[in-house]
C-alpha cells in the first residue's frame, strides 16, 4: 500500500499534511475536500490509505470508513475531544498534535498492520472445527461465554507461546 488519498474539509490542512508525507516514499494519489469526492477518486483504485480529519462536510471518519471497501483503509487525524467520537474501531486514529515524524511513524505502523494482516495464515475447516470445539469444551465446562473462550485461548497461548491452533487442541485433550 503506497497510495494515499487526503481527505480535508480546508485546503490548508490537506496542505501542511501533504508537505509532511513529502519524500516519505508515498504517492498522494488525491485530495479532497469532501466525502463525495473521495468516493469518486477511490472508484476504481487499487489499495488506497485515506487519511482524513474527523469530518468532512457530507459525512464524519465513521460515514467514511462505512462507504470504503476492503481495499481501502482509513487513518483519521483528530483533535483529542473527538478521538471518542470515531466508533469504529478499525479506524486507525491518531490524536493531534501532529508533527511529520509522529505522521509518518503512525502511516508506516499502520501499514505494517495491514501488511501483517494480509499475510495471516488462512485456517483450514478442520482447524476452524478444532478452535470451536475448545471454545465449546470451556463454555459449557467453565461457564464462559463465547468471547471470553477465545480470549482465554489468546492469552493461554501468548502466555505460553503456542500457536493458537495447538493451545485449543491442548485444551480439547485434557
Amino acid at each position: 500500500m503506497e497510495r494515499i488519498a487526503l481527505a480535508f474539509s480546508k485546503a490548508e490542512t490537506a496542505e501542511k499534511i501533504r508537505i509532511m508525507l513529502d519524500g516519505s516514499g508515498y504517492e498522494i494519489a488525491a485530495v479532497c475536500f469532501s466525502r463525495a469526492e473521495l468516493m469518486r477518486s477511490l472508484s476504481g483504485k487499487d489499495e488506497t490509505l485515506v487519511i482524513m480529519g474527523y469530518k468532512l462536510a457530507d459525512g464524519t471518519a465513521d460515514d467514511v470508513f462505512e462507504d470504503l471497501d476492503a481495499r481501502h483503509k482509513l487513518m483519521s487525524i483528530v483533535k483529542a475531544e473527538h478521538q471518542n467520537d470515531i466508533y469504529n474501531r478499525d479506524i486507525f486514529v491518531v490524536p493531534l498534535p501532529i508533527n511529520r515524524q509522529i505522521l509518518q511513524n503512525a502511516v508506516e505502523t499502520f501499514v505494517g498492520i495491514i501488511e501483517r494482516q494480509r499475510h495471516r495464515r488462512i485456517r483450514t475447516d478442520e482447524e476452524k472445527k478444532i478452535i470451536e470445539d475448545a471454545k465449546a469444551y470451556l463454555m459449557e465446562n467453565h461457564a464462559m461465554d463465547e468471547e471470553e473462550a477465545h480470549r482465554f485461548i489468546q492469552k493461554r497461548s501468548m502466555d505460553t507461546g503456542a500457536k493458537f491452533i495447538d493451545t485449543a487442541r491442548a485444551i480439547l485433550k485434557r
